[in-house]
């Protein structure tokens, strides 16, 4: 009797540890997925990010041009009013 009960204590501590074996299995399986998922989530954040970052420098770059040509049109007014006055002066130098 007594070689029975040390055989199913044997069983017994046998099926413990494999039952322990698959816990901590599934345990890392399920920190490996969540890695996973959280790495994808990272990714597409970076994604966003990266095109956040490219729809702000071409409205930069365009804010950039019109400001060029702003500076460009005000000089051609500028250019415009001084020679307008250079003729002003010529025609009434008292002025």
């Amino acid at each position: 009797m007594s070689t029975a009960l040390i055989v199913v204590i044997a069983v017994v501590v046998i099926l413990l540890l494999v039952l322990l074996a698959l816990s901590a299995s599934r345990k890392r399986d399920r920190a490996r997925r969540q890695g996973r998922v959280e790495a994808r989530a990272r990714g597409a954040e970076a994604e966003r990010r990266h095109d956040r970052a490219d729809e702000l420098e071409a409205e930069a770059q365009r804010f950039a041009r019109e400001a060029e040509q702003r500076a460009q049109a005000a000089e051609a007014e500028r250019s415009a009013a001084e020679s307008h006055a250079a003729r002003a002066r010529e025609v009434d130098p008292d002025r």
